[in-house]
């Protein structure tokens, strides 16, 4: 009767847990590189192919590294200059080309992957307008090795663009990355670093293979919930009375 009983209980588990939604995030990853900026790529991707109602969110992860280049400046001006170079590669995705509706934080603010050196710059040593080499009027950055990333979420209201079972393609822009703390008076010019990275669409809460599964009718949850609490009081008062459905004589 015990041996049973235990077989009963799990397997009311077992069916508890087969009527749960089975649901895992998808990711698609897409890479490129290695390019030259200026550069515009352009990324296809897979639609989910099953129900929208599947979906609680799509996020949209841009990754840039930047590799090397070298960034110059001199100073022209008449006096001494503290100058803080930051130089490597950026990237955006681009709104107006893209075949579906991106994540406008992705498309208005650039994903920067740069490293940062402060210089001080002699006054002028009258070696002319523009980056001469060389003299203390002039100084150079080389570019390293830098990763960044950033990642939001799309708008629910765009979620049906990503649906279906064909594709679509996001677009990015890659650009040089040079800032200068004080440009008044000082000449710059750079040698462009090479890029490369990745974009990344997860369907977040989808189902398995693309469909998804369909949530218990509550119900069933009641049912199976109170089953099982009956059962574990059953056996609780069966330890208590010898295992007999009453007490012993």
């Amino acid at each position: 009767m015990i041996r049973a009983t235990y077989a009963f209980l799990v397997g009311s588990l077992l069916l508890l847990v087969g009527v749960l939604p089975a649901r895992a995030d998808i990711i698609q990853t897409q890479t490129w590189g290695s390019v030259i900026p200026p550069s515009t790529i352009g990324l296809t991707f897979n639609q989910y192919n099953g129900s929208l109602s599947d979906l609680t969110g799509i996020v949209v992860e841009l990754s840039i590294s930047t590799v090397g280049g070298l960034a110059e400046v001199d100073n022209e001006s008449a006096s001494t200059v503290s100058e803080t170079i930051s130089f490597g590669s950026s990237a955006s995705l681009d709104y107006f080309t893209s075949t579906v509706s991106i994540p406008l934080e992705l498309v208005l603010t650039t994903t920067k992957a740069y490293v940062s050196q402060t210089f001080t710059l002699a006054a002028d040593d009258g070696d002319g307008i523009g980056v001469q080499s060389g003299g203390a009027d002039y100084a150079s950055l080389a570019g390293g090795i830098v990763t960044s990333s950033s990642s939001a979420g799309v708008s629910s209201g765009v979620w049906s663009q990503y649906v279906g079972t064909g594709t679509y393609t996001i677009v990015l822009n890659i650009s040089t990355f040079l800032q200068l703390s004080a440009s008044g008076g000082v000449s710059q010019g750079s040698s462009p670093p090479t890029a490369n990275g990745y974009v990344t669409v997860t369907y977040q809460g989808a189902g398995g293979g693309g469909g998804g599964g369909s949530a218990p009718e509550p119900g069933s949850l009641i049912l199976l919930s109170s089953s099982l609490g009956g059962l574990a009081f059953w056996r609780y008062r069966c330890k208590r009375t010898g295992g007999r459905g009453g007490p012993q004589a």
